[in-house]
């Protein structure tokens, strides 16, 4: 996707695509955002939460919403 942030897919049934956004910190794998996908192309929200997020973590250092 980007520099430090990833995905994982995985088909559902029902032409439904889960997908969860991550990012990886040491050894740490930070989860930072799941949905389940209902059409071909990725939300831009969903892509702009998970990015946010990632930024806060690396800003912070880590992430309490």
């Amino acid at each position: 996707m980007e520099p430090a942030l990833w995905e994982v897919r995985s088909k559902i049934g029902g032409n439904r695509i889960s997908r969860v956004f991550f990012t990886v910190s040491g050894a740490e794998m930070i989860l930072l955002h799941g949905f389940v996908k209902k059409t071909q192309k990725t939300p831009k929200k969903d892509i702009d939460l998970s990015r946010s997020r990632k930024d806060k973590w690396f800003i912070l250092g880590e992430y309490d919403e």
